[in-house]
């Protein structure tokens, strides 16, 4: 699996090589391995870039993950950008949020996000201080 330790706590704790004890049984072993684990995202772009190999637009269009494009474990980052790519489908979610009562997550609300996603750019920002702020890598 394309899984790399920098990207949570939690993968950071994962072994390259482990045993799934869970999809294992008396008559096959499963092991999981992580080739990438120990990379840095500069690291796998610089590997992809000389690959060749297509990746999708949206990394191009300042995304730092994909999924959902408005996905609930998403970062904020991510899902502020989503908003500003795709507002008619935030919109769509805030009226289903204000609909239901329910935040769009726990912590943060699709109301919020897209309040976000609309604020002018601040571009007395230098690409240190964005990058920091957004949480995002380099931006384009």
């Amino acid at each position: 699996m394309g899984l790399r330790a920098e990207e949570s706590r939690a993968r950071l704790k994962k072994a390259r090589l482990s045993r799934d004890e869970a999809a294992s049984s008396g008559r096959r072993t499963v092991d999981t391995w992580l080739p990438i684990h120990d990379w840095t995202e500069s690291q796998v772009w610089q590997r992809i870039r000389a690959s060749g190999v297509p990746y999708h637009p949206a990394y191009e269009q300042g995304m730092t993950r994909l999924s959902c494009s408005l996905c609930v474990l998403g970062s904020r980052a991510d899902l502020v950008r989503a908003a500003q790519l795709r507002p008619s489908l935030a919109a769509e979610y805030a009226e289903l949020e204000a609909e239901i009562g329910h935040r769009f997550r726990n912590d943060l609300s699709m109301a919020e996000i897209i309040a976000t996603a609309e604020q002018p750019a601040n571009t007395e920002h230098n690409e240190e201080t964005a990058t920091i702020e957004l949480g995002q890598g380099r931006l384009w």
